[in-house]
């Protein structure tokens, strides 16, 4: 068959079977009267010139909308929410502080009962951020805390890094900078004194100006009259059950007390060998 275009020109098609010639000659004449050239096109990729500027400009500006829709309507949210939480927090001050008044607020009364207070209420530590700022807090901290219990008072490290972090409110501090300026602090001259304990390696800190023949003497006199236990002693100096025990198996270590395994519990009586 022969196609001639209002151009001028003429395209012959030739087909070796002739019913692909009639196939092919019947889309032909099909797609000429649908004229779907003259419809458009709703894809902006096959659009040129003009009009493909303005629908990507249509198409930007849409999505622009969309954005300033959502973050409209997320900072709406925000106030509202923001609202009520502010309500709630002056909620739960004015609460706090009518139970201060009423009864004390429990993290001052821990403070006070390890000697974290000064005489004006505030706290010992000063919570800079500097080193040394650190250190200070660290061996302000355990000399009140170490005073309170008297020279026999020993703590954990452990421990005296959650008694720190109390202390210094919301300057928390990591257990590595904890330990680094216990270190420091127990230099030669220092205030502090940090020695491993028990066979576990549990380290604790004590006064430097405290020595232990001065412990073992204060734990033999305690254990001449009645034998001493570790919640004896424990609940007579203030201490914790484990570091009664790390004192009294230390005291054991140097000879100072026996122990009994007894089926009541565990007693301590000072080593009479050390008479003779």
């Amino acid at each position: 068959c022969e196609l001639a275009f209002q151009a001028g020109v003429t395209v012959a098609i030739r087909c070796s079977d002739p019913s692909r010639t009639d196939d092919l000659l019947e889309q032909l004449q099909k797609a000429i009267r649908q004229r779907g050239w003259c419809q458009g096109s709703y894809e902006a990729a096959s659009m040129g010139g003009i009009q493909r500027v303005l629908a990507q400009r249509n198409a930007r500006q849409q999505g622009v909308g969309q954005t300033l829709d959502v973050a409209l309507g997320d900072l709406a949210s925000l106030k509202q929410h923001a609202t009520a939480t502010v309500a709630a927090a002056r909620q739960v001050a004015a609460c706090t502080k009518g139970d201060e008044a009423a009864q004390g607020s429990g993290v001052q009364q821990l403070l006070d009962d390890f000697g974290l207070l000064a005489a004006d209420g505030s706290a010992v530590a000063k919570g800079g951020s500097r080193r040394v700022d650190v250190e200070a807090d660290v061996a302000e901290v355990c000399r009140a805390a170490l005073e309170k219990r008297g020279g026999l008072g020993m703590l954990l490290a452990h421990d005296a890094f959650c008694l720190v972090n109390r202390a210094r409110g919301t300057a928390l501090v990591s257990p590595e900078e904890v330990m680094r300026a216990l270190r420091r602090c127990s230099m030669p001259g220092g205030l502090l004194r940090l020695r491993t304990i028990g066979s576990t390696g549990a380290l604790a800190v004590s006064l430097a100006r405290t020595s232990d023949g001065e412990q073992d003497q204060q734990l033999v006199k305690m254990a001449t009259s009645v034998p001493l236990s570790a919640f004896r002693l424990a609940a007579e100096l203030g201490l914790t059950a484990a570091e009664a025990q790390y004192l009294l198996r230390d005291a054991e270590g140097r000879a100072a007390l026996v122990r009994d395994d007894a089926p009541e519990g565990v007693f301590y009586y000072p080593n009479f060998f050390n008479w003779y």
